[in-house]
C-alpha cells in the first residue's frame, strides 16, 4: 500500500492511539465546532442544508477571503449555481449512502466500492465549474463535498494535494484514506473515530486533522486547513 502517512510513523507502524488524541485535542476548537455542525445539520441533504452548509464550512476554512467563495452566505451565487447544476446528484447521493451505512460515523467502511466513483465524478465536475470567471478548483471542491458527505468526503488544502496525497486524483485519494484507515483499525485493534470524545463524528473528519498535521511543517501555517 502507497502514501501510508496519515496514521502511520515512517516505520511503518500505526500512529499510537493516545498520539492521535492528542493531535485531535490541540486542534483548533473552531474546527471542532464547525464539523460537528456540518455532520449534524447533513444528516438529509435538501437545499436549505446544502446551502447553511456549506456557508458555515467555507469561512472557518479559510475560503472567503477571494475567489468564488469571497463573502460566501447561504444566498450566494455560487450555490444557486451548484444546486442547479448538481442538487438532485447530491441528493440522490446522500440517500445512497444513508440506505447503504449502518453508522454515520464509519460510512466508509461499510459503502459499496462504487459510491467513490459517484463522488470522484461529482468532485471532477464541481472543479471545473464556472462562477463568474474562475473556477470552484479542487481545494473548492473537496471542501463543498466535505461539507454536505462528511461521511465520504475529505477536504483537501493545496498542501495535502501537492506534498501529502501527491496526486491529483479524488478516487484515489478517497481510496487511500479507507484503505489506511482500515489497515490502522486492523492493526490497532480499535476504531478510529472512538478516539474523538466529542460525538458527531465521522472517519473523514478524524483523518483530516492527521492529514493537515502530515502536511511539511513549512505549509502547516493555520489550524483551520488552509495556508493563510
Amino acid at each position: 500500500m502507497q502514501n501510508l502517512k496519515i496514521l502511520f510513523n515512517k516505520d511503518g507502524n500505526p500512529k499510537t492511539a493516545k498520539m492521535i488524541q492528542e493531535k485531535l485535542s490541540v486542534f483548533s476548537e473552531s474546527y471542532h465546532k464547525v464539523t460537528k455542525k456540518i455532520i449534524e445539520l447533513s444528516l438529509n441533504l435538501n437545499e436549505e442544508s446544502f446551502r447553511e452548509n456549506i456557508a458555515t464550512l467555507m469561512p472557518s476554512f479559510g475560503m472567503t477571503r477571494r475567489g468564488v467563495f469571497h463573502g460566501i452566505n447561504s444566498k450566494s451565487h455560487v450555490l444557486d449555481v451548484c444546486w442547479t447544476q448538481f442538487g438532485k446528484e447530491f441528493e440522490d447521493l446522500k440517500i445512497k449512502i444513508n440506505k447503504n451505512s449502518s453508522h454515520r460515523s464509519r460510512a466508509i467502511l461499510e459503502l459499496p466500492m462504487d459510491i467513490f466513483g459517484v463522488t470522484s465524478d461529482l468532485f471532477d465536475r464541481l472543479e471545473w465549474t464556472e462562477i463568474k470567471g474562475s473556477y470552484i478548483g479542487r481545494v473548492g471542491a473537496s471542501k463543498i463535498l466535505f461539507a454536505i458527505f462528511p461521511e465520504i468526503a475529505l477536504p483537501v488544502d493545496n498542501s495535502e494535494w501537492d506534498n501529502v496525497f501527491r496526486t491529483h486524483d479524488y478516487r484515489k485519494i478517497l481510496q487511500l484514506m479507507t484503505d489506511e484507515i482500515r489497515l490502522w483499525e486492523n492493526k490497532s485493534k480499535m476504531n478510529l473515530e472512538t478516539l474523538d470524545p466529542n460525538p458527531p463524528t465521522t472517519l473523514p473528519s478524524v483523518y483530516n486533522v492527521m492529514a493537515m498535521d502530515a502536511r511539511p511543517k513549512t505549509q502547516k501555517l493555520s489550524r483551520t486547513g488552509q495556508r493563510m
